[in-house]
């Protein structure tokens, strides 16, 4: 490399990402000679003078130089490239370098990680070469691809003609035991949560990191303007939908972008050494057991049925690609199990009977694990009936790895679990204790702490209280991931590997995700034909959540939703109401009331607006000021100013509509808002995401008409003086009357399954006779009465059993439960035909022993809408 210092105008803006190889990325760079390229000079890079205006500054985990910096930004087409930190490595153009602080040559002398004698820029100083390299272009390797090295490649675990169960006893039979431990448990690359292990450098294997999440979106930093990560409307609200189609899509495009990410070797935002890999978690599919729960905002429903095939569809669609020979990605639930408290979670032990845990608790698991095919877990923070969650044989172990035959699943702890095993729950008694509890346990990764790398781990083997082939499996599950995926394989392996930034928000991604905005809106109330609005009216938009960007979204919505980490491309619904009510009328926003304060300075300009509009539309709810990880609620109902600011609303509109939107994850009881002189119209809209405001708005204006059904039950305000949050029971208990639909027999505001639409539906459906007693088929015809309004509908399928049944069973029997669905898109004067085909599994019920057991007697099929009339039979079994 020729030292020779060229003065120039150099950028403001080299557009770049940084690149990651392995440890041979020779193998890469081999390909071109870059010795001939010249250093330009030393320039400034901090956050006052940030040298690249879209810098993405990531770790480069591998023997830097200045000809590999040079070498990787030749192979990706750009003529400069920059080194930084000694390790780092950006790539750009010269027509973007303009007005940089150029500094003395002194400040760039941090010797490069990969050879001392070159320099490799300085702490916020880059060194910054024009490329002149010979030789074909090779682009560099995802992040963390292995066997590209030399001394690796011709390996027999780096061989794609043998099987995978050989490649991995080869790869473990290499490995010392402290680099069995390096690589299932957190390193010095990265934070210890999001849990980077350390690779095995001598055999070309790079760190990689387990946990990204994927709950909503690929949790990224943002790539540039309008390329950040399709972010998805809140859990509720897709669970809302009751469409499999949609949550198999969103499944889809979280993998695309994963791979995406992975191939362009990006990072998560919280840390440029956060490099993403090809392991993802979520869904989250824990039970929405009580609305009090922290993070209800992440979850899907209350039901485990429709939590069981949300998981299925999504987990599917995350893993299961056009490439049958890899998974896309690898896709972990959460969080396994019984995991429903925040306030003092660490230390949380539910007291679960073996009935609620297998008739509430474990179904929706089973779902994603078997019929989804969830290649990864993670172990919650709950202890169930005095055992943590990360060290529970019993579920780890006999029920996930044996009862359900998944035996590879692969477990990552909680950020933390092991050590709340010594200083919350105390489950143990020393490092080395809870170490080997937490690996006999189940346990295969350590996420949050470092006992398995800094030497309790290692001491539980010496001292034979974890055995060597106990590590060896943790260690198979570990890698298995990452040879299903093709991270072991040639870089042409799999079409996967020519994803790139134009999967990034592409147009068919914020098609699907728009489409799954528009289903997971909830028609609550419409009196009178209230909604849709008339386009070019008066409108009064009001509330708190008028004019809310961040509580738009749900907990784990993004790491960048826009752009440089602001807010600043997300619409409110206020905007998106003005944009939509075209014509003369106008929309005036005014906020009145915050969330959650006493401050009235908004309250008379708000009222004022509602005076003066022929509608308003009333946005209230909670965000996740109120409710988010580590924070229960301790009420249900609308916090603040906003109930008595809704009273005066609808006194000022004075009988003119008023539509009440409302934004949550959890369910907010409106107990004085549902009485007849209350709102016109009620639209549940839970956190609709960066499409909701404008699926919201065109719905509210007549342009869709594509409602689901409330996924959870809205109680009274009520609910949280009867029931103990702590109580994990679902059947009445004392003054509680229950939880879920299921089992609570008092009278809701709004049942679960309640969802209207603005075109008129009926169902009618017919048992099909077989000479076979199951599958049981029912056939059931969508008509849409209206003459102009195409609409979607939503049968909901409910199996009950008899009093007679009830009275001979020694264990509770749920008063009814879900055991179909189906979601149906039918024209104005137009039929559609469903087909539900129910097995004996739909009419079993849960003993108290756990067992699933089909009783003699009458059973009832319900076939509902969500709205009276019903549909059912009654069959004798």
């Amino acid at each position: 490399m020729k030292a020779t210092l060229i003065t120039v105008q150099v950028m403001a803006a080299l557009l770049i990402q940084e690149f990651y190889l392995p440890t041979a990325s020779a193998v890469a760079m081999g390909a071109a000679a870059c010795q001939d390229s010249t250093v330009i000079g030393c320039f400034v890079d901090s956050n006052d003078n940030r040298t690249f205006a879209f810098e993405r500054s990531q770790w480069q985990l591998v023997a830097m130089t200045q000809d590999l910096c040079a070498a990787m930004c030749y192979g990706n087409g750009y003529p400069y490239s920059a080194v930084e930190f000694a390790y780092q490595c950006f790539c750009g153009t010269e027509k973007e370098f303009d007005g940089a602080v150029q500094a003395g040559s002194g400040n760039c002398s941090s010797p490069c990680v990969g050879d001392p004698s070159q320099m490799c820029g300085g702490a916020d100083f880059m060194t910054i070469t024009k490329v002149n390299c010979t030789g074909p272009r090779v682009a560099p390797a995802p992040n963390g691809h292995a066997c590209l090295s030399s001394n690796s490649s011709k390996l027999p675990f780096c061989d794609p003609t043998l099987s995978v169960d050989d490649r991995l006893v080869d790869l473990i039979s290499r490995l010392t035991l402290k680099e069995k431990l390096a690589l299932i448990g957190p390193s010095s690359f990265g934070n210890t949560c999001g849990f980077t292990d350390a690779g095995v450098l001598r055999l070309g294997i790079p760190p990689y990191k387990h946990l990204v999440e994927t709950n909503t979106n690929v949790a990224s930093k943002c790539y540039q303007p309008g390329k950040c990560a399709t972010t998805f409307s809140g859990p509720t609200g897709l669970g809302a939908s009751f469409n499999r189609t949609s949550w198999n899509l969103k499944g889809a495009v979280i993998s695309d972008e994963m791979r995406a990410y992975n191939n362009m070797n990006w990072a998560r935002a919280t840390g440029p050494s956060e490099l993403i890999g090809l392991t993802g978690f979520g869904p989250n599919i824990n039970i929405m057991r009580d609305p009090r729960f922290g993070r209800n905002s992440e979850v899907p429903s209350e039901d485990p049925f429709l939590s069981g095939q949300y998981a299925s569809a999504y987990v599917s669609g995350c893993q299961d690609g056009p490439d049958p020979n890899y998974k896309k990605m690898i896709a972990g639930l959460k969080h396994f199990t019984a995991y429903s408290v925040e306030n003092n979670r660490a230390a949380f032990d539910g007291n679960i009977s073996m009935f609620d845990l297998w008739d509430t608790y474990l179904p929706q698991y089973e779902a994603g694990f078997v019929d989804g095919g969830a290649e990864a877990v993670m172990c919650s923070y709950a202890s169930v009936n005095g055992v943590p969650s990360c060290a529970n044989d019993y579920l780890l172990n006999t029920v996930m790895r044996e009862k359900w035959g998944r035996s590879r699943v692969v477990v990552g702890t909680d950020c933390g679990a092991i050590s709340n095993m010594i200083n919350a729950n105390h489950f143990a008694s020393s490092n080395v204790d809870a170490a080997t509890k937490a690996i006999n346990g189940g346990s295969d990764l350590e996420l949050g702490d470092v006992f398995f790398v800094a030497g309790s781990l290692e001491t539980a083997v010496t001292t034979g209280k974890v055995s060597v082939e106990r590590i060896d499996l943790a260690v198979e599950r570990a890698l298995h991931k990452r040879f299903i995926t093709g991270q072991f394989d040639p870089l042409n392996a799999t079409m996967y590997a020519t994803y790139g930034w134009e999967q990034i928000n592409s147009t068919a991604h914020q098609q699907i995700n728009f489409e799954a905005a528009l289903q997971g809106l909830v028609l609550l109330k419409n009196t009178n034909s209230t909604l849709p609005l008339e386009k070019g009216i008066s409108v009064a938009v009001v509330g708190p959540h008028a004019v809310s960007q961040m509580g738009l979204f749900s907990d784990y919505a993004a790491d960048e939703l826009c752009f440089g980490g602001t807010f600043d491309c997300v619409p409110t619904i206020g905007q998106q109401i003005d944009q939509v009510n075209t014509g003369s009328g106008g929309t005036i926003i005014s906020k009145g009331v915050d969330i959650n304060s006493n401050d009235t300075s908004g309250i008379q300009d708000a009222l004022s607006a509602v005076q003066n509009a022929d509608a308003t539309v009333l946005c209230l709810g909670i965000d996740r000021t109120i409710e988010h990880e580590t924070l229960d609620r301790t009420a249900i109902d609308l916090p603040g100013l906003q109930q008595s600011f809704a009273a005066q609303v609808l006194k000022a509109a004075n009988g003119k509509p008023v539509v009440l939107v409302l934004v949550n994850g959890g369910a907010v009881a409106i107990d004085s808002l549902v009485s007849s002189d209350g709102p016109q119209a009620i639209v549940e809209a839970f956190y609709p995401g960066l499409r909701g405001a404008e699926a919201l708005a065109r719905t509210l204006f007549g342009e869709y008409n594509r409602f689901g059904k409330l996924p959870y039950t809205i109680y009274s305000s009520d609910f949280v003086d009867q029931c103990d949050m702590n109580s994990m029971d679902m059947q009445p208990t004392g003054t509680c009357l229950g939880r879920t639909y299921r089992y609570f027999t008092g009278t809701p505001l709004f049942p679960f399954g309640t969802g209207g639409s603005y075109s008129r539906f009926s169902h009618a459906c017919t048992h099909i006779v077989t000479s076979s007693q199951f599958p049981v088929n029912i056939e059931c015809l969508v008509n849409n009465l209206s003459k102009q309004q195409d609409g979607d509908e939503v049968l909901l399928v409910y199996h009950s059993v008899s009093n007679d049944i009830r009275k001979h069973v020694t264990h509770p029997a749920p008063t009814k439960s879900l055991v179909a669905f189906e979601r149906s898109s039918v024209k104005a004067q137009s039929s559609e035909t469903l087909l539900f085909s129910l097995t004996e599994d739909a009419f079993k019920l849960v003993t108290n022993e756990g067992d699933k057991k089909l009783y003699h007697g009458q059973h009832t099929i319900t076939v509902s809408r969500g709205v009276e009339p019903d549909w059912s039979i009654t069959l004798s079994l």
